[in-house]
């Protein structure tokens, strides 16, 4: 979490906004003072088994809320939209698969949805924001902690955007994950755990996997850099799993902390294409 000192600064850099300032901004200047008042998050270890650091959500908002209290900004959650149906219409929100592991075999759930948000400028309740975005998540906890895993990542790398927070240099490829326990009840499954299906917002990360598919990593696991076919390549992928271009690429920067997908190793490529392929694959089993 975000330390007693952030806290501060970020508090006392936000209730500089004098009243009569606030009252003329429009909403999108808000944001602009927003952005000045939440510059970076420095990623921590949140926890003993896990080695690596990175920021969660609740890091974002103790550092943005003290912010949008002093403009005058509200944000909310207002809707949530099924992006799969059942055979006779149904909105579905929901579906499972069982997965084995070598603990036995279990229940992974899916949760997929598109949620709306909305800014609103608390000076000018009239003047608003709308923005849809699409969140995919799962968990063998429940279908609860699967929707939670989904909105969390949804949400954190969102706002990680919107405010083009820093998140610090700190690389989760320079730590040794070989240790790490696996993913129990209750803790969001990693694209590798849940037979590739892309994960929406755990804060663990898979220990690295061979190619799927014979391809070899050069020699120490780096690459010169991926061509730009091979990144739209790995991003058609992706639409066909039901992501779009950013997500993807948001989900390269949470398992492997590259910043640009063209930094990505040809192992870690063909592991993340490997999973998209099985995600889109699984996407196309479910009832339309």
């Amino acid at each position: 979490m975000s330390t007693a000192a952030e806290k501060t600064t970020a508090a006392k850099q936000a209730e500089k906004a004098p009243e009569d300032l606030r009252k003329v901004l429009t909403l999108e200047q808000k944001f602009v003072e927003l952005r000045k008042a939440v510059p970076a998050i420095v990623q921590k270890q949140h926890s003993d088994g896990v080695k690596y650091k990175f920021a969660k959500i609740f890091d974002v908002y103790q550092l943005l809320a003290p912010a949008m209290n002093a403009f005058g900004v509200n944000f909310d959650v207002v809707g949530e939209a099924a992006t799969n149906h059942k055979e006779n219409g149904d909105p579905l929100y929901y579906s499972s698969f069982r997965q084995q592991t070598r603990s036995g075999e279990r229940t992974v759930w899916v949760y997929e949805a598109d949620i709306t948000i909305r800014w609103t400028n608390a000076d000018n309740p009239e003047e608003r924001q709308e923005i849809t975005l699409h969140a995919i998540g799962t968990n063998d906890g429940g279908p609860d902690k699967a929707k939670g895993s989904a909105w969390t990542y949804a949400l954190k790398y969102y706002l990680f955007e919107k405010f083009n927070i820093d998140q610090g240099e700190d690389d989760p490829d320079n730590y040794d994950h070989g240790d790490e326990p696996g993913a129990g009840p209750g803790r969001p499954q990693t694209a590798s755990q849940t037979s590739g299906r892309p994960q929406g917002g755990g804060n663990t990360r898979p220990t690295q996997q061979a190619p799927q598919n014979g391809s070899q990593a050069p020699q120490g696991g780096k690459s010169a850099g991926l061509s730009d076919a091979q990144i739209n390549r790995l991003h058609k992928k992706a639409n066909a799993a039901g992501m779009t271009d950013e997500q993807c690429d948001a989900r390269v920067r949470e398992k492997y902390g590259k910043n640009d997908p063209h930094e990505l190793t040809r192992q870690q490529y063909d592991e993340i294409c490997d999973a998209l392929d099985q995600a889109a694959a699984a996407r196309k089993e479910q009832p339309c």
